[in-house]
């Protein structure tokens, strides 16, 4: 297989921890794991390497998965969430009232909504891209729950940049394949999240490689020893990546295991 090479020597690994984030990078574009890919994983597991998920999603919205690929490190909304081995390790997310503020300010615009709370991704409509199992629907009237990522649809920054200033320590984003912003803790990122995770395990940044596609896996990629950027990854992705394999839509990341590690 072709690769792109920025920082990569082209040697055999031995990592410690393999993080896959799932949408654009795991998963297809139909939402699948190909069996290639998963089987890869799988051999990697068998030989005392330890699996990670790094996403966006929610615990609800990504458990179809995680109950395939079967990760020691779960890392949901962003970072906002860590479990090891089911038991949680890191959380940092918005208060009741934080929620509240950011909520309102969607539904005072009509704008779609959702919300990451610890046990369901709640949205005021159905939205075809966020729409998957796990998800409850309600219209946001007297919301008051604590949460660890609220998305908002829209385009206009300057609404992404005044929703964030109505609380403290809020950053937005941008995604990159849909017209929403996401809204969370200025500190949580997956690569704060993966600093958790060296403290308490003794797994170096030199020991992990991370598989990502989107603006949001940045820190991940930076932080461990090989960042894996996919093709379809946008240009920042693509640029601050050690290599860079096929798409999503391939069974690169078998390939590139099966090659540098298997």
């Amino acid at each position: 297989m072709t690769y792109t090479h920025h920082r990569f020597t082209q040697t055999k690994y031995t990592p410690k921890l393999l993080l896959f984030d799932l949408d654009g990078t795991l998963l297809d574009s139909s939402k699948a794991i190909s069996a290639r890919n998963l089987e890869a994983i799988e051999q990697c597991r068998s030989r005392g390497i330890m699996t990670g998920v790094a996403t966006a999603r929610s615990e609800s919205t990504c458990a179809r998965f995680t109950e395939i690929i079967r990760p020691e490190l779960l890392i949901s909304n962003s970072g906002g969430l860590v479990r090891l081995n089911g038991t949680v390790l890191y959380q940092c997310g918005f208060t009741a009232d934080e929620t509240a503020a950011l909520v309102n300010a969607g539904v005072a615009e009509n704008r779609g909504i959702t919300v990451d709370c610890a046990d369901t991704t709640y949205s005021n409509r159905y939205i075809e891209f966020f729409n998957e199992p796990g998800m409850s629907f309600t219209d946001f009237a007297d919301f008051h729950r604590g949460s660890f990522k609220i998305c908002i649809e829209g385009t206009d920054v300057e609404f992404a940049q005044r929703t964030a200033n109505l609380i403290d320590d809020c950053s937005w984003l941008a995604f990159s394949d849909c017209d929403w912003f996401k809204f969370s803790k200025s500190s949580v990122s997956k690569g704060d999240a993966l600093r958790h995770v060296t403290d308490s395990t003794g797994i170096q940044p030199h020991e992990m490689i991370g598989f990502g596609d989107d603006f949001v896996d940045l820190e991940m990629l930076e932080f461990c020893g090989v960042g894996v950027a996919m093709a379809n990854a946008v240009e920042e992705v693509r640029q601050c990546a050690d290599v860079i394999i096929g798409s999503n839509d391939t069974d690169a990341i078998a390939d590139f295991l099966q090659e540098y590690i298997l």
